[in-house]
């Protein structure tokens, strides 16, 4: 069946057996990451909800915020030679936001997963583990971040599907607005993927108008940065990173989703064509009211623009032309007649 009891949690007698058993023995996370981004009101959420329920995937719990001084940022720690600054430095500002200064567990609210996080038990296991990378690299360090985190969940056992991961995929929006971020993620993971979200422009203005301040500085010229920057990042590291027009993965979900998978050497598995965060229904966070679903939504490409005249000439002039030539070069599900 395509929704099923979430495989990985764990009864309250299990999850402690299992906390001890991490103290002495762990499993290590040392997978290549698949990053979905784009930026926002682009669909980066909904392909990172797609994405999360494929069984060759292991996925980090909402965005991954480890840049400084906002998430657009990709981290650079070389610098960061004492260990507890490394760690400060790294750790996602929601994950900061969450537990820092609170109680020492807290149980996750969001309806998609149920789990525990022990903050204290990630923050050792962590320190521990770069005690040994003496020649700092700074994949080691995040082998290291991924390992204790998803350790720290103390009744989800990601072991169940071990020898099937192949990546660890996370949303990061707005990573391809700066062009030092991709490459600081290629120079970590040349092995890694990029999937960049592009929306036709006049859409994405429609649906970003209630969700950005000052939509013209912080909303079209980040969008004409993303567009030129996947247009390098394409030529550039043609196989890592990939534009993928949130168009056509509503009209054409499954062929979207096919041609995805094959381009990082996954297998197909229909459940990756229904938004959902395992095993609950996904939340559509849309400016024209939230929605659960399982399904895809098509009225995301049909809904009326009323554009003022400023915005519609800066479109037509700057973002339209980029977005044309993006789509050109869309090797995952490009646009048909």
């Amino acid at each position: 069946p395509l929704f099923q009891s979430n495989p990985y949690l764990l009864s309250a007698k299990s999850s402690f057996r299992l906390l001890f058993k991490r103290r002495k023995e762990y499993n290590t996370f040392n997978y290549p990451l698949l990053v979905t981004s784009g930026l926002q009101r682009s669909g980066t959420h909904l392909l990172d909800n797609l994405l999360r329920n494929h069984h060759q995937i292991l996925s980090y719990y909402g965005e991954l915020q480890i840049g400084k001084p906002n998430k657009y940022h990709w981290p650079d720690l070389k610098d960061e030679t004492n260990l507890k600054k490394r760690f400060a430095a790294l750790i996602p500002r929601n994950l900061a936001r969450k537990y820092l200064g609170l109680r020492k567990y807290h149980k996750s609210n969001s309806a998609h997963d149920n789990f525990i996080f022990d903050f204290n038990f990630f923050r050792k296991m962590f320190l521990e583990l770069e005690k040994k990378n003496g020649n700092f690299t700074q994949r080691n360090t995040l082998n290291n971040f991924f390992t204790a985190y998803f350790n720290a969940y103390l009744n989800c056992n990601h072991s169940n599907f071990y020898d099937n991961y192949k990546y660890i995929a996370a949303a990061v929006p707005g990573l391809t607005i700066i062009k030092k971020s991709i490459e600081g993620f290629i120079r970590d993971y040349p092995d890694g993927k990029i999937f960049v979200l592009i929306r036709e422009p006049f859409i994405w203005w429609n649906s970003a108008r209630n969700h950005t301040k000052n939509l013209k500085n912080n909303g079209l010229e980040r969008y004409e940065k993303t567009l030129s920057n996947t247009i390098w990042a394409q030529d550039k590291y043609n196989n890592s990173v990939f534009a993928v027009s949130f168009d056509q993965l509503i009209k054409n979900t499954k062929e979207s989703i096919n041609s995805l998978l094959k381009h990082v050497g996954l297998e197909f598995n229909e459940i990756a064509t229904y938004p959902s965060r395992f095993p609950a229904y996904a939340n559509d966070n849309s400016t024209f009211g939230h929605k659960k679903t399982r399904t895809i939504l098509k009225d995301k490409i049909k809904r009326e623009v009323n554009i003022p005249q400023e915005d519609r000439l800066y479109i037509e002039a700057k973002i339209y032309p980029l977005y044309e030539k993006v789509l050109e070069n869309c090797t995952i599900n490009p646009v048909k007649d």
